[in-house]
């Protein structure tokens, strides 16, 4: 019986939800760096600081970058488990999904594609869960509402285009006004970056919850609770 191939999806929702929330953190401590930075930059013209001040704040700077950039790779890795567990287990199910497993997971990846297709392939997964539950509860009222999904893809976009921009801006300073204006990008890509995260974590805790009312229907217990991890 293929439907004994669904699996559960709870754990990879939840250390994707606890790296969120990290990147989250970093994003503030990246905010407060900068514009303490910008605050001693300021200063320093006036010969407040030291050269030695300051390339150690750059260094620190650097090393919250570093670090950001692994909680990125990690949490891109995490999210896509989770995001293909998701849609794998309507596939699973036998439910009618637009796109195969590997084509849903590649829309995050192909260039021009994945300006798009995340964005839909989330809405069936939001959607199609619910309808999969309705199969069983006839009187789950369905929320047809995905704005929530949109703005979180829209927003992600646009912090994508206004980090990509600071990055830029921090490559050509070569003056103190310059390094400042280029950390006031990089807080405004942050703050935008806050709120794309704060949407991701709606989508998946409003998934996720779907998932477990699926879990918890006659035929999907069985089914669910029997198998491994993949």
């Amino acid at each position: 019986m293929e439907n004994l191939l669904v699996k559960d999806n709870f754990l990879r929702s939840k250390h994707t939800l606890i790296l969120f929330a990290i990147l989250a953190g970093t994003d503030l401590l990246s905010i407060g760096l900068s514009y303490y930075q910008n605050s001693v930059l300021k200063a320093y013209e006036y010969g407040e600081y030291s050269d030695e001040y300051i390339t150690n704040l750059d260094y620190a700077t650097m090393f919250l970058a570093i670090f950001k950039f692994i909680c990125i790779i990690s949490l891109i890795v995490l999210f896509i488990k989770w995001f293909r567990r998701a849609y794998a287990n309507l596939i699973r199910l036998d439910i009618g999904m637009d796109y195969t497993e590997n084509a849903a997971v590649w829309g995050y990846f192909i260039p021009f594609v994945n300006w798009v297709r995340p964005v839909k392939t989330m809405k069936e997964i939001y959607l199609k869960t619910q309808k999969a539950i309705k199969a069983y509860d006839s009187t789950l009222v369905l929320d047809q509402n995905t704005s929530f999904i949109v703005l979180w893809w829209i927003l992600y976009i646009v912090n994508g285009v206004v980090g990509n921009f600071a990055s830029k801006a921090m490559n050509r300073a070569t003056t103190i006004d310059e390094f400042i204006d280029a950390n006031n990008f990089y807080m405004v890509s942050d703050l935008v970056d806050i709120l794309s995260i704060a949407l991701a974590v709606i989508v998946i805790q409003k998934i996720s919850k779907l998932e477990l009312s699926l879990k918890k229907t006659d035929r999907s217990v069985s089914l669910i609770d029997q198998i491994g991890t993949q």
